[in-house]
């Protein structure tokens, strides 16, 4: 029996129709479909180099002065910290051997459904490499969140007591390797974008179709006669402001020790580590999504919020809103604060 798909259902409708491409709709049971709205999130904006971007964060203010009558005054200073973000070039190919082709039905409807696979797989692959990626071996590499947020303060995450803690990191006092992250992230122009090069018009993921070629086999030999697509997104990560990030670690990812306090950690990051009224987004792994389930029975400042141009069921924690990802781990190994 046939089950009409609504706004509230969990892979609503309007998800269901941005699967479309090459001009087909894609049922989203025949993808690995995982939810990672990070990519949609962010803004993507041309950066000031071909692989490199470079800039300078405020890190204090101006302020006036009090003069006497007909006293003359100074101009003020504003302190500012100089900064380089790499970008990465992520490259991918399908290739589908004549032999396996000849072989379908539909050739071409099963290309494009290996293709969307590769894509989605692109996706997931750059979502990972936001949060967790490192140039520390690979200096091709631009560093993910994972690196800059990464020691907690014991005592006071938005002003740091010691030099080895990193700004807005907040400790759930979790051990070993089983442990999760929740990142409130404030997506905006002067806040944290991605960035792509200077001379790339496009800013996303290219697909190319380089058609039928030889090409050689596994051997290394012999050649065969294969269909390819390129597949190619140039990109990197730019936070203009360091106080658009903050991350609550060290969270104990089994469901039976979740804790409440969880959300003590969420507010303070929430009133005291972000500025301006761009929306917070708190990206969660789906565990935490269960434990937020279970605090939303609980009436537990966890709710369903329907007042969006959608009117589709969101959770949200106050004013921030929960987007629950996959490519958070729930075995992270615990940092002790510092």
């Amino acid at each position: 029996m046939a089950t009409e798909v609504g706004l509230d259902t969990r892979y609503n409708l309007i998800d269901m129709l941005k699967l479309v491409k090459d001009n087909r709709f894609v049922p989203f049971a025949e993808v690995l479909t995982e939810n990672n709205p990070l990519l949609f999130d962010l803004p993507v904006l041309p950066a000031n180099g071909i692989l490199s971007h470079e800039g300078s964060r405020e890190t204090s203010l101006p302020t006036p002065q009090i003069i006497k009558v007909g006293a003359g005054h100074s101009a003020s200073t504003i302190r500012w910290d100089q900064y380089k973000e790499e970008i990465s070039i992520f490259k991918d190919r399908v290739v589908i051997p004549e032999d396996t082709g000849i072989l379908m039905a539909d050739f071409p409807a099963f290309r494009a459904k290996v293709e969307d696979r590769h894509a989605e797989g692109f996706g997931q692959g750059v979502t990972n490499h936001i949060i967790y990626g490192t140039s520390v071996a690979s200096p091709e590499k631009f560093d993910g969140l994972d690196v800059r947020y990464n020691v907690p303060d014991g005592t006071d995450p938005t002003n740091p007591s010691s030099t080895s803690a990193d700004f807005a990191v907040f400790d759930m006092a979790g051990s070993g390797g089983d442990t999760t992250s929740i990142w409130l992230i404030q997506p905006g122009i002067d806040k944290i974008h991605l960035i792509t090069p200077a001379n790339d018009p496009n800013m996303g993921l290219k697909t190319e179709d380089m058609g039928r070629v030889y090409a050689t086999d596994k051997d290394g030999t012999l050649e065969r006669l294969e269909h390819r697509t390129e597949l190619r997104w140039t990109v990197g990560l730019n936070i203009v402001d360091m106080r658009s990030v903050a991350r609550i670690r060290n969270i104990e990812s089994a469901v039976a020790n979740l804790d409440a306090a969880i959300l003590n950690l969420i507010f303070q990051a929430e009133e005291e580590t972000f500025k301006g009224p761009e929306q917070i987004f708190a990206y969660v792994p789906k565990r935490l999504m269960t434990f937020f389930h279970i605090m939303a029975e609980a009436k537990m400042n966890v709710v369903y919020d329907k007042e969006n141009i959608y009117g589709i069921s969101l959770y949200r924690i106050g004013k921030i809103l929960l987007r629950p990802m996959d490519a958070l781990s729930i075995t992270e190994t615990s940092v002790t604060a510092v």
